[in-house]
C-alpha cells in the first residue's frame, strides 16, 4: 500500500525521485517499475500499471457514448502517460502535466493506497486546509460503513 507524504525536488527537466517506500511497494507486491500518471481534480495520480489495467477493464464495461463515460475517460484516460522508474529511482513527468499542475521546484507525494498523488507543494499547502476540513465532515459519514 502507499501511504505517507514525501517531499522531493524537480529538476529542470522534469526528473523526480520516486519515494523509496513507493519503489519498494511497487517491486514486491506489483511487481513493475511502470506507472500510469494522469491528471486527477488538483493533481497527478499515479497508478501501478498492473491497477491501471484494473481500473482501464471497470472503464471499458461503461456505457461507451454516454456522455458522463465520455468525458470521464477524455479527462483520465485521455491525460495518461506512462512511463518507467529509471535505475535511478526517478521518473520523468511530462512538460504538460507540470504545467497543468505548476509543478516547479518541489513536488509531494501523497499515499492513497493502492495509488498515489504527486501534488505541487504550493497547491498542496493550500489544499490541506480544506481538505481537513472534508476530513472532518466525511469521518461521520464513514463511521457508520
Amino acid at each position: 500500500m502507499f501511504r505517507g507524504q514525501f517531499l522531493h525536488k524537480i529538476s529542470k527537466t522534469g526528473r523526480i525521485s520516486v519515494p523509496s517506500k513507493f519503489r519498494e511497494n511497487l517491486k514486491k507486491k506489483h511487481k513493475t517499475k511502470n506507472l500510469i500518471l494522469s491528471t486527477f481534480e488538483n493533481s497527478i495520480i499515479c497508478y501501478p500499471y498492473p491497477e491501471w489495467i484494473k481500473l482501464e477493464a471497470k472503464i471499458s464495461k461503461l456505457p461507451q457514448f454516454k456522455k458522463e463515460t465520455v468525458e470521464f475517460e477524455r479527462y483520465l484516460v485521455g491525460n495518461a502517460h506512462e512511463c518507467e522508474i529509471d535505475n535511478e529511482g526517478r521518473i520523468m513527468i511530462p512538460g504538460i502535466l507540470r504545467r497543468n499542475f505548476k509543478i516547479n521546484n518541489n513536488a509531494i507525494f501523497i499515499g492513497m493506497l493502492s495509488r498515489f498523488e504527486i501534488w505541487s507543494e504550493n497547491s498542496w499547502n493550500k489544499n490541506l486546509k480544506k481538505s481537513f476540513d472534508k476530513f472532518q465532515n466525511s469521518r461521520e459519514v464513514l463511521d457508520g460503513i
